[in-house]
């Protein structure tokens, strides 16, 4: 799977160079933002024309008055068309009348839709809901991008029904402190100390990710991942005369999630979502690993998830929450995980519709294993990480746009758990970094 990462990021530094027009400019025309064919979009695909004649369509009216915002205003261009609901006419877009948050989503979010007359919308909106607009209100209700996703926790924005996203992804985290509570002491020093003898050094793991999402519905998604999972732990031995290295590589547990949409606002920019989790458990557990539970691909039995998600948008801001807990099953090996707690937050800014830059906070408590239904004293205590993100779509092709992610982080406080024994202070390992990128291809497909 690296490999093939490897080759997608070289394909897609190629490809950079002629991505603003590729929509335009391909056998079968793109909408130049979301990247949506054209010709599946015909009830609501609209026109624009710059001012030095130049010509692009938008597969809907979300997408056509996000080129217009990225423009700089409708003053860009000699002629801006929209496609009325009910004749599918072209008609101007600032005579036009338009209907926002029904429970019509004929393309992109927000679901914008266009009449010709007042009349005709208003009545739209007594059997379908939403709200009214003239042009200017539906101009200034549109964000650069129409959604946006955290890396680290899930939004409560979900895809629309027929949206289909798919990740490859890598990720490499390192862990070098010993961790006392929230105390941080430097392995070497620490292994001297007199009694201790052995002590962990640095752990670090690797991963190729396997992501994917689809909406059944407008208001319910679903999700999966899964990775292959490299690990090594050094530890120091006899007083940190020696240090030994173990490994542990493969598949690890696979992830499932279902997003419920509550409630969502007519302007697509506040959200309240209902999160459900499960892990299937794919990744190895190994008794081997029993004293090393870092090292395990997997927990060995079945864990489940809930969670309350809620997402807002203001104006090119994005700002998303998550509250969830997790509960792990006991597994044939009478080893548990200790069950999470976990709170994230997540601040996007999205200054146009092909780049976003941000930063997320989440935080994990995590109750100690057990083995044998007794506590294993050096697991289990909270981590708080902060992360920035950046997010470039670089390309619109097959129907659809791709992404390059790259996120990059650090813990900002650790409180885990450690006992002695003996003369010897059980510890774990925190500090470090992680870092991970991304290539994401997304797209509708049609649902009518």
């Amino acid at each position: 799977m690296r490999r093939i990462l490897l080759i997608i990021v070289m394909a897609a530094a190629l490809c950079a160079a002629g991505t603003g027009q590729a929509a335009e400019t391909a056998g079968r025309p793109g909408c130049r933002v979301c990247g949506m064919y054209i010709d599946e979009y015909q009830h609501t695909a609209n026109e624009l024309t710059y001012k030095d004649g130049r010509h692009t369509e938008a597969c809907g009216m979300a997408c056509l008055l996000r080129i217009v915002q990225d423009e700089g205003g409708p003053d860009a261009f000699s002629s801006i068309m929209a496609r009325d609901w009910e004749s599918r006419e072209l008609v101007p877009a600032a005579e036009a009348t338009y209907v926002i948050g029904s429970r019509v989503i004929p393309d992109m979010m927000p679901g914008i839709i266009a009449f010709r007359s007042r009349e005709a919308a208003q009545k739209f909106v007594d059997a379908e809901g939403g709200e009214v607009l003239d042009f200017h209100q539906a101009l200034s209700a549109v964000s650069p991008m129409g959604m946006t996703m955290p890396t680290r926790i899930k939004a409560a924005v979900l895809p629309s029904q027929g949206a289909f996203g798919v990740g490859l992804g890598y990720m490499y985290m390192e862990m070098d402190e010993i961790m006392e509570g929230s105390s941080s002491r430097d392995p070497h020093d620490f292994v001297r100390r007199p009694g201790q003898m052995m002590a962990p050094k640095e752990m670090t793991t690797k991963a190729e990710m396997l992501m994917l999402n689809y909406g059944l519905t407008d208001s319910l998604a679903l999700g999966m991942n899964i990775s292959y999972l490299e690990k090594e732990m050094q530890m120091y031995k006899l007083g940190g005369n020696l240090v030994q290295t173990d490994n542990n590589s493969g598949l690890g547990d696979l992830g499932l999630s279902l997003r419920y949409n509550l409630w969502r606002d007519n302007y697509f920019s506040k959200f309240f979502t209902l999160l459900a989790e499960t892990t299937l458990p794919t990744g190895d557990f190994d008794t081997e690993w029993l004293d090393i539970p870092g090292l395990q691909l997997g927990y060995g039995d079945y864990s489940f998830t809930g969670g309350l998600l809620y997402s807002q948008r203001f104006s090119n801001f994005w700002f998303h929450g998550l509250a969830s807990y997790t509960h792990k099953m006991e597994n044939n090996d009478d080893y548990q995980f200790g069950n999470e707690t976990r709170l994230g937050l997540a601040m996007h800014y999205t200054p146009n519709y092909d780049w976003l830059v941000g930063l997320e906070l989440d935080t994990l408590f995590q109750g100690r294993n057990e083995k044998n239904s007794m506590d294993v004293g050096n697991t289990g205590g909270s981590r708080t990480n902060l992360a920035a993100v950046a997010d470039w779509r670089f390309l619109t092709a097959l129907g659809g746009n791709f992404s390059l992610r790259v996120t990059a982080g650090i813990p900002i406080y650790e409180d885990l758990n450690h006992y002695t024994m003996g003369t010897m202070e059980r510890v774990q390992l925190g500090g470090g970094y992680f870092a991970t990128v991304s290539i994401n291809f997304n797209r509708r497909f049609q649902t009518e």
